[in-house]
């Protein structure tokens, strides 16, 4: 295998362990907890402590794994994928189950599918994806079909949607709600909305350059933020009012890490496939400019020392202290023009 086939293969794995990582984050109870207390009409008049420690079932809370296989069960008989025969295997990013308090307190059991969706154009729209994975966990609660089959004891299904990578400007910061409603033709009758309200989707749409208004919006922001730092993430995170405990904290650490991983295989990538086109200088002035400026952020803003920015790229010790001497030297210099001058320096 060459190097360039090698350095493709570890950046769709970083970006693997990057979603990941995510959907991990995502799955914290509170997390979740806020999601729902702004955004799922059955949880509006609940405190935000409750929906955390008493409603969500922790113990069911799924993360979607490659590879999991058919049939595999969690303790409380939740999959994290509904496989049919003859159908394509669809597996949830975070899938749980949860109470809220209906009508005369009584406890009433829901399915919540989480799904954090970077392409908001994947060559359809998200609203019927969302409708499916929706139909294919109510269904899933029926072990089989037949004359005794209980209808009744079906529980509400969410799929959730977080959109937040290429949302137009006339869509982003929106949220959008879609339900099952009765409407009466002829006469009227009344009807719990529990009895057939079983499916819903809700899409939140936004990315990383939206200036939201919305608290919650803005955590989910953070969090999937690729320019904040890992201290300005935690920073922002305290300032919306969430508790950052250790596990928040060592998400986001490990999520931004993985970040600075891809880049660094993406320009490494960029390196090698310049030196298999032939290129005689080895490195193209772009590929070069790139390098260098993913250097100065590692040394600038991540506080990183030029050996753990030559780890972290992997190239020599002594090449990224070049680079940093440059810095120094050339102090006010774009990216551009450092990287004519090491260009120029191997000539």
């Amino acid at each position: 295998m060459s190097n360039l086939k090698h350095a493709v293969m570890n950046i769709e794995e970083g970006k693997a362990k990057y979603d990941q990582t995510m959907k991990e984050l995502l799955s914290d109870r509170q997390v979740l907890a806020w999601i729902l207390k702004r955004f799922v009409p059955e949880y509006q008049n609940c405190e935000l402590e409750d929906i955390e420690k008493k409603y969500i079932q922790s113990e069911t809370i799924m993360v979607s794994k490659i590879g999991v296989e058919q049939g595999s069960e969690n303790i409380q008989g939740i999959r994290n994928e509904d496989a049919v025969q003859g159908e394509a295997t669809v597996f949830y990013d975070v899938l749980f189950h949860v109470w809220y308090p209906g009508m005369n307190g009584k406890q009433i059991g829901m399915y919540l599918n989480l799904e954090a969706q970077s392409d908001y154009y994947p060559g359809y729209p998200i609203e019927p994806r969302g409708i499916y994975y929706a139909a294919r966990r109510l269904t899933a609660q029926l072990k089989r079909i037949d004359k005794d089959t209980n209808y009744g004891s079906l529980q509400k299904v969410y799929s959730i949607w977080l959109c937040m990578g290429n949302v137009p400007v006339y869509e982003e910061n929106t949220v959008s709600l879609y339900s099952l409603n009765k409407n009466d033709i002829i006469g009227r009758t009344k009807r719990n909305e529990e009895i057939y309200d079983l499916m819903s989707v809700l899409i939140m749409r936004y990315n990383d350059k939206t200036e939201l208004k919305d608290k919650t919006l803005q955590m989910l922001q953070t969090l999937s933020s690729d320019r904040l730092s890992k201290e300005e993430k935690l920073e922002k995170l305290k300032n919306l009012g969430m508790r950052v405990d250790d596990r928040i904290e060592k998400g986001v650490w490990k999520m931004c890490n993985m970040g600075d991983y891809i880049e660094a295989k993406a320009i490494k990538k960029g390196m090698e496939q310049g030196m298999e086109q032939g290129i005689e200088q080895g490195i193209s002035k772009g590929n070069e400019q790139a390098e260098i400026r993913f250097v100065r952020v590692q040394l600038e803003k991540m506080k990183r020392t030029p050996e753990e920015t030559a780890e972290l790229l992997d190239l020599p010790v002594g090449y990224i202290q070049k680079i940093a001497d440059m810095l120094q030297t050339y102090a006010g210099a774009s990216d551009l023009q450092i990287a004519e001058k090491l260009v120029d320096m191997r000539m």
